[in-house]
């Protein structure tokens, strides 16, 4: 008969231990007797990073001291000098010293960052087949109820069954197939801006959720707080209060598992219920929901009914249930979340930019005559807004700065440097987007870059690198959401520049308001709150908007 953790004395944890735990085993009693002391999580690094050092540590076949990186400290490596709040920032400084790809130590885990596109095309996508995984993410996945998640599903039969279920749905001719849906809320996302400016970033977030909601689910998003929507909102965040997934010691020392969580205090076992409590309610509820609907014949089409039905046996049970309400809440929870950031990065870069703002707008009315307003078929026609796009979306403030990370699975060889099995690999994103070898100038917002003229006539330039090629990942784990997400963000940026002037709003002095460019730290970049002024261009722009 089993016992759970909460069923078994110290006595009875401890008598399970391996005799390579000796060494945990050893300091348990102590370690217990301080539960509630402010130094008790510094002592368990501590003591695990001895245990990993003498067990894992030191006799791998390859070293990844063949790699450049920061001298760190005994035992601890590294890990002091990882910023806990922006450290891709970090791991651009260290490549300006070391290189774009150099290795670091943190508590006996080995770290490779990758701080350049050909170095992490060359590794997580040429040679995807081992590097594919993901590292560990045992406190997130067990104790924070996100194990659903494609995203930390470890590379192998469930990554993939999820992989297709999502794909199917997401794929460029798939995607073809919501233009209308994604046209029609692009029309009211404007519309309602225009009544109420002020509350622009409320309806970003309503109306990018409404989309994904309405292909996952059949459901209608009709106001700001819808439910299904504040769930998941509040699911994303709570995870976000977790911290970086990967890098806990439960997450680097399996053994560590098998221990209480209270042991790493009162707080992170609050933060741990929390956040699967918030999982369970944005991820089975929907689901729940949906399933009755369909069993009673009044479910709305969807890929939740698509999925129901296409895996429902004669006895009414849904096989691959767990994997199908999975891949379902990782559609919003990851998709939404994101396209808001990028939405809201577009109308700040044209409240700091109002010359771009104007340029673009010369090329669509050029094209439309202001008679009607963008769509779909328009978009190869419309290389000025694909350029801003590029910039907005992908480059300039990359929703993943630091990327997400993957694992290699077996030891490789990269130019001469070993890189272990096991190693976590980081690309670090906003180091891709800012090297000045692909991108000259980076840190100014410059759509241009990807446009060549001719005459009055704007084209694509195919001698720039197109950061679309590495924004949402790479080989096996590129994002399968990405066609839905950049064909939102295109129809929104051509609607909102056909209709409105965005331009900043006036203290009492009468002078402009920007919005902040230091943004949120997170694991998906937000700016900050801000204001902006939205007026039709025109008396016809305004007729167009009401009444297409």
């Amino acid at each position: 008969m089993e016992h759970s953790l909460e069923d078994s004395s110290p006595k009875d944890l401890l008598s399970n231990l391996s005799r390579n735990d000796v060494f945990l085993v050893t300091n348990y009693n102590i370690l217990q007797t301080h539960l509630n002391h402010g130094w008790f999580y510094g002592l368990v690094l501590v003591v695990t990073c001895i245990f990993s050092l003498r067990y894992y540590g030191l006799h791998s076949r390859k070293q990844l001291s063949q790699l450049p990186g920061p001298k760190g400290l005994p035992f601890l490596g590294n890990a002091l000098q990882i910023p806990l709040v922006r450290p891709w920032l970090k791991f651009m400084e260290w490549a300006s010293i070391h290189g774009n790809v150099y290795s670091l130590t943190a508590l006996g885990m080995k770290i490779v960052i990758v701080n350049s596109c050909e170095d992490a095309l060359e590794l997580m996508h040429k040679r995807s087949a081992i590097y594919s995984d993901r590292p560990r993410m045992e406190v997130i996945r067990k104790h924070g109820g996100w194990s659903f998640a494609v995203s930390t599903e470890p590379y192998g039969p469930n990554f993939h069954l999820k992989r297709r279920m999502i794909n199917q749905f997401f794929n460029p001719t798939a995607t073809h197939k919501t233009y209308h849906t994604l046209s029609r809320n692009a029309l009211a996302f404007a519309r309602s801006a225009l009544d109420q400016p002020m509350k622009i970033q409320s309806y970003n977030r309503r109306y990018s959720g409404a989309n994904i909601m309405k292909l996952a689910y059949g459901h209608e998003v009709v106001e700001d707080d819808d439910q299904w929507i504040v769930n998941a909102d509040k699911a994303v965040h709570e995870l976000e209060s977790v911290g970086a997934a990967g890098i806990h010691p439960i997450d680097i020392w399996p053994i560590l598992s098998k221990l209480p969580l209270q042991i790493w205090g009162k707080k992170f076992v609050r933060n741990m219920a929390a956040t699967k409590e918030a999982t369970r309610e944005a991820t089975t509820k929907p689901y729940d929901v949906v399933k009755r609907d369909f069993l009673n014949g009044t479910a709305i089409p969807s890929m939740a009914t698509s999925l129901i039905e296409a895996n429902l046996k004669p006895d009414g049970r849904v096989e691959h249930e767990e994997a199908i309400n999975g891949s379902l809440a990782m559609t919003y929870l990851a998709g939404a979340d994101t396209t808001v950031a990028s939405i809201d990065t577009f109308i700040i870069a044209m409240i700091h930019h109002p010359e771009i703002q104007l340029e673009a707008q010369k090329t669509i009315d050029e094209l439309l005559q202001g008679e009607r307003l963008p769509t779909f078929e328009d978009r190869a026609s419309l290389p000025y807004v694909e350029a801003i796009l590029r910039e907005v979306e992908y480059r300039w403030k990359p929703v993943l700065p630091g990327g997400v990370p993957h694992c290699v699975i077996q030891d490789d060889e990269y130019r001469g440097m070993s890189i272990a099995s096991g190693s976590m690999i980081f690309p670090n994103l906003i180091g891709m987007m800012y090297d000045s070898t692909d991108f000259l100038d980076p840190l100014r917002f410059s759509p241009r870059r990807f446009l060549k003229s001719e005459g009055n006539r704007y084209s694509l330039r195919e001698d720039v690198r197109n950061p679309e090629q590495i924004a949402f990942g790479f080989g096996r784990r590129i994002c399968p959401g990405r066609h839905f997400a950049t064909a939102w963000m295109w129809i929104t940026i051509a609607t909102f520049l056909a209709v409105f002037e965005i331009s900043p709003c006036l203290d009492d002095k009468g002078e402009a308001i920007l919005p902040d460019l230091e943004y949120e730290p997170g694991l998906v970049s937000h700016p900050k709150k801000y204001k902006c002024h939205l007026r039709p261009r025109s008396q016809a722009a305004a007729m167009v908007l009401h009444t297409s």
